[in-house]
């Protein structure tokens, strides 16, 4: 369960699990961004099969020029791993949700913060919102964890099937409330 919560100071809405903590309580977080943390105890159950190390960002970036949704998609999940590092990117899903909305999963490998040799897998379920209005690309990353365990991407396993979910969720759900914000 979870609720519809207001971001940027209730400019935007999108709904958002329990059980998740606002990041910016615990460090700074961008004015551009909206962090949330898993913070569910080892004790409390939940129904939406999500694990306990996810987070996600709602990041409001200048929009990118590309030749279509599917493009401007690309180049934001391709900036996004080069922030992380990442190499061996791979696209496990892509869909177009609405005209203007797009969503993917994504299966990256990264390097360990200070640990060269230690390389982790990553999987991100990345949504677009394109804004051209105003000139504006939402995207909404649920990261998830991953171990070492490799897969096909045909068949999620089922943390990253909830993740993807919750990412759906908050894209079909995201409203915009004010557009003062982007002025």
């Amino acid at each position: 369960m979870g609720a519809v919560t207001g971001l940027y100071g209730g400019a935007i809405t999108t709904y958002l699990p329990e059980g998740f903590l606002d990041a910016s309580l615990l460090r700074e977080v961008p004015d551009t961004q909206e962090v949330y943390v898993n913070s569910r105890g080892e004790h409390e159950r939940y129904d939406d099969g999500l694990g306990k190390n996810e987070s996600v960002v709602v990041d409001l970036l200048e929009r990118v020029d590309a030749d279509d949704d599917v493009e401007a998609l690309r180049v934001h999940v391709m900036e996004i791993a080069s922030f992380d590092r990442g190499s061996d990117v791979k696209f496990t899903r892509l869909e177009q949700l609405a005209e203007n909305q797009q969503a993917c999963v994504v299966v990256e490998r990264v390097n360990k913060w200070g640990k060269q040799e230690l390389n982790e897998t990553v999987v991100l379920c990345v949504g677009l919102i394109r804004l051209a209005d105003v000139a504006t690309d939402v995207v909404i990353t649920v990261h998830v964890p991953w171990s070492n365990e490799s897969f096909d991407g045909h068949e999620l396993p089922a943390p990253i099937e909830a993740a993807y979910k919750l990412l759906l969720t908050m894209v079909t759900e995201f409203k915009v409330v004010d557009k003062s914000l982007f002025v």
